[in-house]
């Protein structure tokens, strides 16, 4: 369903995985992109690279932060008033703030971790969705994490908020299938990004990443539900 016509709305845009998708996207097709991030000036870096690879794409971008929920749907409509819709949603936004053991959970952090990680992929959905299903049409990406598969110690802190995310989709998936609209998730393990403190050239590389998921929008006569990617240096499942 990538095509020219797209309207694709990706969060967490300003480095990373978001950035790498959003690239992607420019090598193929110009779309309409609408992005958003917490780094300003990565976004901007990110908007000037996207019209180097294709000056016909028209990208619309705000930063703030995806935990602040009211951001979320404040910038949506502000899409919606621009775009009049949006075809593909890539729900992407996140962060593992802290490894700790349980009883080391801080709390103030996992409450962030859940807005950002659960609650602002859900807003996003909640204002996209109701056009999708007057169109009939349209593919949500949630971006997860292999996390979501196994329990690992010092991360149950993030493991619990995709956990929750992935409740989310799980019910979506089928709540929206009679209105012809596509649910991915995305089970990524470890991608070696700037976010890491550390190189981890063993890692997934987040450009070859975002080729197979932007492949997998091209897909027109059927739907990835769930995608597991992990590199192999991974051990821990």
């Amino acid at each position: 369903m990538l095509n020219q016509q797209s309207k694709i709305f990706i969060s967490g845009a300003s480095d990373g995985l978001g950035k790498a998708i959003a690239l992607e996207i420019a090598h193929r097709t110009p779309a309409q992109l609408a992005l958003c991030g917490r780094n300003e000036k990565k976004l901007r870096s990110v908007i000037r690279e996207i019209n180097d690879i294709n000056p016909e794409i028209k990208v619309l971008a705000a930063c703030f932060d995806a935990s602040d929920s009211q951001a979320c749907i404040q910038f949506a409509n502000h899409v919606l008033d621009t775009f009049q819709e949006i075809n593909i949603l890539v729900n992407n936004a996140g962060a593992n703030v802290r490894k700790a053991p349980v009883e080391k959970i801080d709390l103030d952090e996992l409450r962030y971790m859940f807005d950002l990680n659960c609650v602002s992929h859900l807003a996003f959905i909640q204002t996209f969705l109701p056009k999708m299903k007057e169109k009939k049409e349209g593919l949500i990406m949630n971006i997860l994490s292999s996390a979501c598969l196994y329990d690992n110690v010092n991360m149950a802190a993030y493991t619990a908020t995709k956990q929750a995310m992935k409740a989310i989709h799980k019910a979506l998936v089928k709540e929206v299938r009679e209105d012809n609209i596509k649910v991915s998730a995305i089970y990524p393990g470890g991608i070696n990004t700037n976010f890491r403190e550390l190189d981890r050239p063993d890692y997934l590389n987040a450009q070859k990443l975002a080729k197979v998921l932007v492949d997998t929008m091209e897909i027109d006569d059927g739907v990835v539900h769930d995608l597991i990617l992990r590199p192999m240096a991974e051990s821990n499942f």
